[in-house]
């Protein structure tokens, strides 16, 4: 079998198979298999494959075609600029995400060393880009899953920032509490989809990832009232809060963390004391998908 044969019948068992993106997956799995880019995959059209060659290629096109996300079949996916591992235990970080880090980024003028707390840290993905992009930060990653927490451990070496980000394994802010810890920003990009909405979603989110990465209750806002609910014990003043949402969401989060950071602000002496910012960042399809708020 040919390059160009094994890129058409791939092609044609995703597309049979119903995958958006057929042509895409089916060009990363053959360059995976064989260690070449596009240009090189195109140029050299009538390579003729060896016999494990194909094995893998087949392989990893059955898998595609099951609807098995691609990123999870070759074990990575870039965030923000940097190559992450990523698997069944963790949640595949999306570009939408990356508002996340462009928010907190943005507040580097107001802390020279601060202390993040990255809540549901998953693969590790904003902790390792904040770390990496804001060299004096200190990140504490929390997740509750075990293989997450291995995932993360995994990325944080990846690149070279176990010195300045750590994780931890508890629910929410309570690694923190129960220690007594404050951190000056908290960001997290929480499971936010509605319960009875998950099984509609596309095979490879349903059937894939971590139902506990997606899964937000009733109304999607569970896990929000929950996090919103510790902060005042955690947030340090002046702090910053920045938090993902679904599609819809802002504005009944942005209350919620309202509420919340009034709660923080009263107890560092008053509404005078403390000044309260908040607001919301769209995506690239302009959706509202980042609710933030400063205290200063």
């Amino acid at each position: 079998m040919t390059v160009h044969e094994a890129l058409k019948g791939a092609v044609a068992q995703l597309r049979k198979a119903g995958v958006e993106d057929a042509r895409l997956s089916a060009e990363v799995l053959i360059q995976r298999v064989l260690g070449v880019g596009k240009a090189h995959l195109y140029a050299h059209p009538d390579r003729v494959l060896t016999q494990e060659e194909e094995r893998r290629i087949a392989e990893g096109v059955s898998r595609r075609a099951r609807r098995e996300p691609l990123q999870y079949i070759t074990g990575v996916v870039e965030f923000y600029g940097l190559e992450l591992e990523v698997g069944p235990d963790v949640l595949i970080p999306r570009p939408e995400t990356e508002g996340l880090v462009e928010r907190v980024l943005g507040w580097r003028s107001m802390w020279e060393r601060p202390l993040i707390a990255d809540v549901g840290t998953g693969s590790g993905a904003l902790a390792v880009a904040l770390a990496h992009h804001w060299p004096g930060a200190r990140i504490v990653g929390i997740d509750v899953s075990p293989g997450a927490f291995q995932v993360a451990s995994r990325n944080i070496r990846r690149h070279g920032l176990a010195d300045r980000v750590s994780l931890v394994q508890g629910d929410l802010l309570f690694p923190l509490l129960d220690h007594g810890q404050r951190a000056d920003i908290v960001v997290s990009n929480p499971p936010y989809i509605p319960s009875g909405d998950i099984d509609g979603l596309q095979p490879e989110v349903a059937r894939f990832e971590p139902r506990a990465a997606l899964d937000g209750g009733g109304d999607g806002l569970d896990v929000y009232r929950r996090l919103f609910f510790q902060l005042p014990e955690v947030l340090s003043r002046p702090g910053a809060v920045a938090v993902e949402v679904g599609a819809g969401q802002a504005g009944a989060v942005r209350r919620l963390l309202e509420q919340s950071c009034g709660v923080v602000a009263g107890g560092a002496g008053g509404a005078a004391a403390v000044q309260m910012e908040t607001g919301t960042d769209r995506d690239l399809a302009g959706i509202e998908r980042v609710v933030w708020a400063r205290l200063s």
